[in-house]
């Protein structure tokens, strides 16, 4: 006599019921194994960026140091020698001899002690350019131009196409980003005659480029800037750049000049 039919069926039905959960134990564990490494993978990252992060805020502070130090040095060895040049003339001029030069050594006080005014007035614009904060970006780079073609032997030349101004802490970030480029060139690029300045901003993207006719030097290997093994300036110019999430190009080569540019996309132009 043949069993019924709900006899047969009843271990293809458990069967099925067992492969199933053995299906599902699978997915879970899947599932489990998936989300662990997920999270294993999250934590190098956050460690990584920790790790990156320590390095910009140590590079910030040593660039900050050594701004305040070489500042210090300029206010002791520029501005302190220069009213005490001063002091000793006025202690010359307050002497019981008549002197037959007073008129001169009067006109050279004056002179020493209106050079003195300058060198305070440039260290105070280094620590904080007044003009950026009133008057914005563009007008920063202008009187950063015509300081420097007044007091430097080479000549700067500035172009500006800016009609959307940036936040000031933006604008902060690429003034000093310029001011340290100019400086490299003033100290570095010797044999040149002109130094470009070009600030452009076309559509979805705001270019800084600074440009030099020097004797340019050898390009370094390929690569991120390592901020451990770049000079102070570079650091600083590297570590801005990051904090504005922008790009920074560079080129030069022997006898070819040293042309920087500095690309910051829309996303962060307000």
């Amino acid at each position: 006599m043949d069993s019924p039919p709900e006899v047969t069926f009843a271990p293809l039905l458990f069967g099925g019921i067992a492969f199933m959960l053995l299906a599902a134990g699978a997915l879970v564990l899947f599932l489990v194994v998936y989300q662990k490494r997920l999270l294993q993978q999250q934590l190098r990252l956050r460690a990584a960026e920790a790790t990156h992060q320590q390095a910009l805020l140590a590079a910030i502070v040593e660039a900050q140091e050594l701004e305040r130090e070489r500042i210090g040095r300029d206010l002791h060895d520029g501005i302190g020698s220069t009213i005490a040049t001063a002091k000793l003339l006025v202690h010359r001029l307050e002497g019981p001899q008549p002197l037959d030069d007073r008129a001169d050594l009067l006109g050279l006080v004056k002179e020493i002690m209106g050079t003195a005014v300058q060198d305070v007035r440039t260290v105070s614009h280094s620590l904080y350019p007044v003009v950026l904060a009133r008057f914005g970006l563009a007008e920063a780079l202008q009187h950063l131009v015509d300081v420097s073609n007044e007091a430097g032997t080479l000549a700067v030349e500035l172009e500006v196409e800016y009609p959307r101004p940036l936040a000031l802490a933006q604008e902060l970030a690429l003034y000093r980003i310029c001011q340290e480029l100019m400086h490299n060139a003033f100290k570095h690029a010797v044999g040149a005659t002109r130094l470009g300045v070009q600030l452009r901003q076309r559509g979805t993207l705001l270019t800084l480029a600074v440009d030099d006719d020097g004797c340019g030097f050898a390009q370094p290997a390929p690569g991120p800037p390592a901020l451990a093994g770049a000079g102070v300036g570079l650091r600083s110019i590297d570590v801005r750049v990051q904090l504005l999430r922008a790009r920074l190009h560079r080129a030069s080569g022997p006898g070819q000049g040293t042309h920087t540019r500095v690309e910051l996309p829309s996303a962060f132009v307000v």
